[in-house]
């Protein structure tokens, strides 16, 4: 009788566990400028390899970047609440190619997948993914619509609510809508570090870290909005700013650097501009909302394809170039 009830548990227990995907080659390599090829610089910075993905669902509404450096995988989240996990391929230091490993959803905190708006995870950070150590990582995600930061295993499993910082408690700062934390990054000094897509109506754009201090910033573009945050061992942030607002306007992406230095709490920080993608001067580049660091300074950026039949998911590598 107990073996019996042991091989029922065991069954039902190995159909219930995700399987895992065979590696399915997803990149297809496509060209971000008519005249600006791979290889070739832009401002402050060489770009390196661009590819549309495709093949799966799960590839859709791609939103947040992290690179675990102790797995070698690039994980990826989307607005529809899942986790993929990346092998990228590169021939001479380009990016040639993506492999789609593993996809997982993301679960609550009663192991069931995150439904409607509490899925809209946006801004994705890791911690422990460079201690030399493999099978300890932790995902520290930001989502949008439900604001809140949340730890994940790479699996998708929920293992707790960060503290958020007394600011974002705040009617008068809190972001609204689906205007939220589109970002999220972990500094090596001051600790996670988020920030609204656009703030509430009358308050200047703002970062602010898990200890509660605030500085703020003006993007590039009148329009600008933050959508991804990368902090860099040195301290510096690369932020990703997006520039959009009708289908009658261009796409306007730009990547802006905040030095270490200049981040004095309640200040209103200086940032310099390193590169700018603008689709009425001929880019291509689309809906870009996710980064992250590879090595070095190499660097992925994502593009959210809103799951539109007419739009790409767009994956490309660069290089910054250090002044």
């Amino acid at each position: 009788m107990y073996l019996f009830q042991y091989l029922v548990f065991t069954f039902f227990l190995a159909i219930s566990w995700p399987a895992p995907l065979l590696a399915e080659s997803v990149g297809h390599p496509i060209e971000i400028d008519e005249f600006i090829k791979s290889g070739d610089t832009h401002m402050g910075l060489q770009l390196l390899g661009a590819l549309s993905l495709k093949g799966s669902s799960a590839l859709a509404e791609l939103s947040g970047l992290s690179w675990d450096e102790d797995e070698q995988t690039l994980l990826a989240i989307s607005d529809r609440g899942w986790l993929l996990h990346l092998k990228p391929l590169f021939k001479d230091g380009r990016l040639t190619q993506i492999e789609l490993l593993k996809t997982f959803p993301l679960r609550d905190r009663h192991n069931n997948p995150l439904k409607g708006a509490w899925r809209d995870a946006e801004g994705l950070t890791l911690e422990n993914s460079q201690n030399g150590l493999t099978g300890d990582t932790s995902l520290i995600i930001s989502f949008e619509r439900h604001t809140r930061i949340d730890r994940y295993t790479p699996e998708g499993t929920w293992i707790r609510s960060e503290p958020l910082p007394k600011l974002l408690k705040k009617s008068s700062y809190r972001p609204k809508g689906n205007k939220g934390l589109e970002a999220v990054t972990l500094h090596p000094k001051l600790g996670i570090i988020t920030g609204p897509e656009y703030p509430p109506k009358g308050r200047p754009h703002y970062l602010v870290n898990s200890s509660g201090k605030k500085w703020f910033y003006t993007p590039k573009e009148p329009n600008g909005a933050l959508v991804a945050l990368e902090a860099l061992p040195d301290g510096d942030l690369i932020l990703l700013e997006r520039a959009y607002t009708s289908i009658f306007s261009p796409w306007v992406i730009s990547l802006t650097r905040i030095k270490a230095e200049e981040l004095i709490p309640d200040k209103s920080v200086p940032s310099s501009l390193i590169a700018r993608f603008d689709s009425s001067e001929g880019w291509l580049t689309q809906n870009i909302e996710g980064l992250t660091r590879h090595q070095g300074m190499h660097f992925f950026m994502v593009s959210d394809d809103g799951n539109k039949p007419w739009a790409q998911t767009q994956l490309i590598y660069f290089r910054i170039i250090d002044p």
